[in-house]
C-alpha cells in the first residue's frame, strides 16, 4: 500500500509525535516525586506542567508558518532536537527553575514537531492514500496522549523520575539521524514574516492560555487572569487588523470563508475541551475516589487509549469510504454518550463499583477519539488548497490545544464548586457536574458536524482556492489538522 520511502517517512514523523505527545501528561504521576526531591512548593508543580503547554500552545503557528517559508523538514529536525535537548536537560535538573526552564525547552521544540510532523505526513502521500496515513499519524498522536500516565506510573514506580526524561533521548537522536537521511525538503508558498506580527499571534495566545490556566487558582475575577485573558483578545484582534489590511497577510483569513474549514476548526476546540475536562478527571477519580495507584490507574485507562490507537487507522480507510462527515459524526457521538455514560454510573451507583462496570464506557470513549481524531485532520486538509499545510496545521493545532486548556479550565471549575472534598463519595458528586459540562462539549462539536460539514470534503483543484471569493489569490499547500 506504501511505498519503502513513505513507510521511512511515517516510521521518523510519528516517533517524534509520539515523544512529543507522550510528555504532555506523563509529568503528572512523578510530580510526589519530583516534590520531595526539590522540595518544591505548590506553585513550582503548577509551573513545571504549565512551562510545556505555554510554550507549545504559543509557538504553534509561528513555527508552522516558518516551516512554509524555511523548510518543513528543516523546522521539524529543529523541533526535534530542542525537544531532545529539553528532555537531557529536564532529567540533569537540580533546582525546580532549572525543570521549569527546561520543560518550556521541551515545549518549544514540541510545538515545531507537532504540526510539521502532520505537514510532512499531507505532503508527501497522494489523495487516495492520505487518509491511511493520516489516520496511523493520528493513532500515534493519540496513543502518546493517552499513555502517558501509564509509562509515568511504570516509571515512577521503578526508577528515578528522570527517567522519565531521559527515555525520550535516545529516541530524539535517533529520529533526527533517521530524518536528515529519510526526509524531503518541501515548503509552502514563500511569504514575509513580519516579526511584530508573530509577536502580536504569539502574545495573544500566551495571554489566553496563561489566563485559562491560573483561572481556578487564582479566580476568574483577579487582576492577573483578567489583565491576561483581555490582553490576549486584545492582541488577537489587533493581529486580524494589522494582517487584514497586508497584500500578503502572515495567515489566510480567507480561508476561514469556507464554512467546512471553519466549522472543523472550531470542531476541534470542542472536541478537546470536553476529552480533556473528561479524561483529566477521571484520571483523578480512578486514583481519589477508587483508590487505585498511579501505575493501577494508569493499566486500566489503557481499555481507553488501546481502543484509540486501533480505531484511528480504521478510521483513515472508513473515510475513503464513508467521508469525513459520517466517520466524525460516529466518533463524537461514541465520546459523548460514553462520558455522560461516566456520570450516569456514578449517579446512580456511587464510586465503589467493579472496573468491568466502567470498562465498556472507557472503550467506547477510546473507540470515539479514534474515529474522530483522522476524519477531522483530513476534513481540514481537504477544505483548504494545496500550499497553505503548515498554516491550516498551526492554527487547527493551536485551537485545539486552547480547547483543551479550556476544558480543564472549566471541569476544573464545575467540579471545585460546592463543599469541600473530602471522601470518595463527595470525589463522584463534584465530578458529575463535570463529566455532563464534557459531554456537553463534544455535543456542541458534533452538532456543529451536522450542520456545516458535507461528505468527505473533496479537495480544490490545483490552482483554485477552497472558496469562490478566494479564488483569485495564488494559494498552494496541503492542510494538517
Amino acid at each position: 500500500m506504501f511505498t519503502a520511502s513513505r513507510v521511512r517517512l511515517l516510521v521518523v514523523t510519528c516517533a517524534a509525535l509520539f515523544m512529543a505527545m507522550l510528555d504532555n501528561l506523563v509529568l503528572g504521576v512523578a510530580l510526589p516525586a519530583i516534590q520531595q526531591s526539590f522540595h518544591a512548593t505548590m506553585s513550582d508543580l503548577e509551573w513545571f506542567m504549565n512551562a510545556y503547554t505555554l510554550a507549545f500552545s504559543v509557538l504553534l503557528i509561528p513555527f508552522s508558518l516558518l516551516g512554509e517559508r524555511i523548510g518543513r523538514k528543516r523546522m521539524f529536525l529543529a523541533g526535534v532536537v530542542l525537544f531532545t535537548l529539553g528532555s537531557a536537560l529536564s532529567g540533569l535538573s537540580t533546582s525546580s527553575i532549572a525543570l521549569i526552564l527546561s520543560r518550556a525547552l521541551q515545549g518549544i521544540g514540541g510545538a515545531a514537531v507537532v504540526p510539521l510532523s502532520l505537514t510532512l505526513v499531507n505532503a508527501a502521500f497522494p489523495a487516495d492514500k492520505r487518509a491511511a496515513a493520516l489516520g496511523i499519524w493520528s493513532g500515534i498522536s493519540g496513543l502518546g496522549l493517552s499513555v502517558g500516565p501509564l509509562v509515568g506510573g511504570m516509571i515512577v514506580e521503578g526508577a528515578p523520575w528522570q527517567l522519565i526524561f531521559w527515555v525520550n533521548v535516545p529516541v530524539g537522536v535517533i529520529a533526527f539521524l533517521l530524518g536528515l537521511k529519510w526526509l524531503d525538503e518541501s515548503r509552502g508558498e514563500r511569504r514575509p514574516i513580519r516579526i511584530s506580527s508573530v509577536l502580536l499571534v504569539a502574545g495573544g495566545l500566551f495571554g489566553l492560555v496563561f489566563g485559562l490556566e491560573r483561572g481556578n487558582a487564582e479566580g476568574w475575577g483577579s487582576a492577573p487572569v483578567l489583565v491576561s485573558l483581555l490582553g490576549g483578545a486584545a492582541l488577537l484582534v489587533l493581529f486580524y487588523v494589522w494582517e487584514r489590511a497586508r497584500r500578503l497577510p502572515l495567515i489566510r483569513f480567507d480561508l476561514f470563508r469556507n464554512r467546512q474549514y471553519s466549522a472543523l476548526v472550531l470542531t476541534g476546540f470542542w472536541m478537546n475541551a470536553g476529552i480533556f475536562c473528561a479524561i483529566f478527571l477521571l484520571t483523578l477519580f480512578l486514583q481519589q475516589a477508587q483508590g487505585y495507584s498511579a501505575l493501577g490507574a494508569g493499566i486500566r485507562e489503557m481499555a481507553w487509549t488501546g481502543c484509540t490507537m486501533i480505531a484511528a487507522p480504521l478510521a483513515g480507510l472508513a473515510v475513503s469510504r464513508f467521508g469525513t462527515r459520517s466517520v466524525l459524526s460516529a466518533g463524537l457521538l461514541l465520546q459523548a454518550v460514553a462520558i455522560a455514560g461516566f456520570a450516569v454510573l456514578i449517579l446512580t451507583v456511587g464510586v465503589d463499583f467493579p472496573f468491568g462496570y466502567q470498562a465498556p464506557m472507557m472503550m467506547a470513549a477510546g473507540a470515539g477519539m479514534g474515529l474522530s481524531f483522522t476524519p477531522l485532520s483530513h476534513g481540514i486538509l481537504s477544505s483548504a488548497p494545496d500550499g497553505a499545510s503548515g498554516e491550516a496545521s498551526g492554527v487547527s493545532n493551536a485551537t485545539r490545544e486552547l480547547g483543551g486548556v479550556f476544558g480543564i479550565a472549566i471541569g476544573g471549575l464545575i467540579f471545585q464548586s460546592g463543599a469541600a472534598v473530602r471522601t470518595p463519595a463527595d470525589f463522584g458528586d463534584h465530578i458529575v457536574p463535570s463529566l455532563f459540562a464534557g459531554s456537553a462539549m463534544i455535543a456542541l462539536a458534533l452538532i456543529g458536524v451536522l450542520l456545516f460539514v458535507r461528505g468527505a470534503g473533496r479537495k480544490p483543484a490545483p490552482g483554485t482556492a477552497a472558496n469562490p471569493s478566494a479564488a483569485s489569490a495564488p494559494l498552494h499547500a496541503e492542510t494538517a489538522g
